[in-house]
Parts: structure tokens; sequence; C-alpha cells
């Protein structure tokens, strides 16, 4: 994201992963981060955010994720948000998908959609996508969205996410912790926290904690984290 371009940590040791390390990780395709696999708590959680047939999930940040495709496939309606072009391509393509391209009205960006409508991914700035784009929603499963915000942007970023989740949205949250040693200990995220920046009408649920995969923890990754947050 183009505001996002002035580097904070300059005074962070070499060998410490820096959030523009890190993100620039999550915005280049087929890397450690992209999980071929379903999401170990995606799978083991899914059923608190998915509480009837048909609801419109979507999916913050979404890369290529392959829990989109599982979320069709049971009859889901998904709609995912990608800053970079190329994983929007690569996940019609590499699902055999079909589907079009269409500019996006009112801001500047892409509108990927398969021929059935049952998916659609925007390529956009995150901060811009409002409600008034694609409406509310049901569900939202937000896995390395929040995490891949700088720490200043984290209340900006929920503030967005909130004014997306229609009365009685489950919004799944991973969010990864980082081993103390490599970084700045004010990234990690507690459930108190979560509750203060979502604030009045929302609960925050602590729903697991696990220790994250070797393909993480190679990247500094130390716990995950899952956390529900209902709209009441």
């Amino acid at each position: 994201m183009a505001h996002h371009s002035h580097h904070h940590h300059h005074h962070a040791h070499q060998h410490k992963m820096t959030v523009g390390m890190w993100k620039e990780c999550w915005n280049t395709p087929n890397v450690e981060f992209h999980n071929p696999q379903l999401n170990e708590l995606f799978v083991k959680y899914h059923q608190r955010m998915l509480t009837r047939p048909g609801m419109r999930i979507f999916v913050p940040l979404c890369g290529k994720a392959v829990e989109m495709k599982w979320l069709v496939d049971h009859g889901y309606k998904v709609v995912g948000l990608e800053v970079a072009p190329v994983p929007c391509k690569a996940f019609f393509e590499e699902n055999g998908i079909p589907y079009n391209v269409k500019e996006m009205k009112g801001i500047h960006g892409e509108k990927y959609e398969s021929l059935d409508q049952k998916i659609v991914i925007y390529s956009c700035d995150f901060f811009l996508f409002t409600a008034d784009i694609c409406g509310e929603f049901d569900g939202i499963w937000d896995c390395g969205g929040l995490n891949s915000m700088d720490v200043e942007d984290r209340e900006a970023y929920i503030h967005r996410i909130r004014t997306l989740m229609g009365k009685g949205c489950v919004n799944l949250t991973e969010f990864v912790n980082f081993d103390k040693s490599m970084v700045d200990i004010t990234w990690s995220m507690t459930k108190e926290e979560l509750q203060k920046a979502f604030g009045e009408g929302f609960i925050v649920e602590d729903l697991n904690e696990m220790k994250a995969p070797q393909r993480l923890k190679s990247q500094g990754c130390d716990t995950l984290k899952l956390f529900a947050i209902t709209r009441t």
C-alpha cells in the first residue's frame, strides 16, 4: 500500500524481522505464507462462523487462500480482498474457475469475479474498501490480515473491519505472535487489546492458541492464536 512506504524500523537490528519484510512476504505469491493445506484452526472452528447456509464471507488480504475455495464448494459466497493482482489471477487459474475482470467503481482497483458470481476478489487498497462497495458480511475469515498491519495502523484496520461486519457476524481472526527475541513486544496482540479496539457492540473470545508450525517458526513465529469476534 502506497502510504506504507516509509520505514519506521530503521533502528531494528539487521537479523530482526521488520514489518516491511513481513509484509513483503505476504504480498509475494507462493511464499512460505501460502499454505496449500486448509488452515488447521479454520478446519477446527469454521462452524463457529458458518451458522447457516449461503452466508457471505469476507476474507481480507486473502492472497490465494485455499479456504476461499472450500467455502465456495460448501455453498457459501466469498468476497476476498487483496492488494496485489497476482494472487487474484492465480487463485482463479489454479482452481480452474472461469472469471472476468472489471475496473472497480469509485475507487482505484480491479474486481475479479467468477462467472457464477459465487466468489469475487477485489484488488485495491484495503483502507478505501467500504460496505458501500459490497454490503456487510455474515462472517469473516481473517488469517494474516491484521497481522500484516504496522502496529500504528491496527486501529484503522480494525475500525474498517468493524464497519464491514453485519449484525451477528462472527469474525475468526488468526493472529501470529512472534518469538520475543525476534521482534518488538508490541507486535503481539491480546484478547483485551482486541476487545478495546473493537469496542462497544462486539464480543471477543479466545478460541485457541497453538505452537506455530515449522514453516512459520523459521520466520520467527512463536504461537498462533485464534479469536472469535462477534458483532452483537
